[in-house]
């Protein structure tokens, strides 16, 4: 779940979330516009604050679990469909002769 989404759907106000997790308002609207992340500490205050909801990771590194579990099945796919496009134009070759 997105930081924003979280607060939202919390029914907290922004500077009520920053003042529980230890950061200024300033600070907590550079990290939901992307301008900055949070520091290490910061993130592992906001998913413990967000019971897990809000990862670290995707706080860190923009990824959700979601997103990270999919990648190998997403990288499979393109690998196969890389394999078909080949296979494809080796057979459209050989129509050319």
């Amino acid at each position: 779940m997105l930081l924003e989404e979280f607060i939202k759907n919390s029914g907290l106000k922004k500077k009520s979330f920053a003042q529980s997790v230890g950061i200024s308002t300033t600070n907590l609207w550079k990290i939901l516009k992307g301008i900055t992340r949070p520091s290490l500490k910061t993130a592992q205050k906001i998913e413990e604050f967000t019971e897990g909801k809000v990862s670290m990771q995707e706080l860190l590194f923009g990824k959700t679990n979601v997103d990270l579990k999919l990648q190998p099945s997403i990288e499979k796919r393109v690998s196969d469909l890389e394999r078909r496009i080949e296979k494809l134009e080796t057979l459209g070759d050989s129509d050319e002769i």
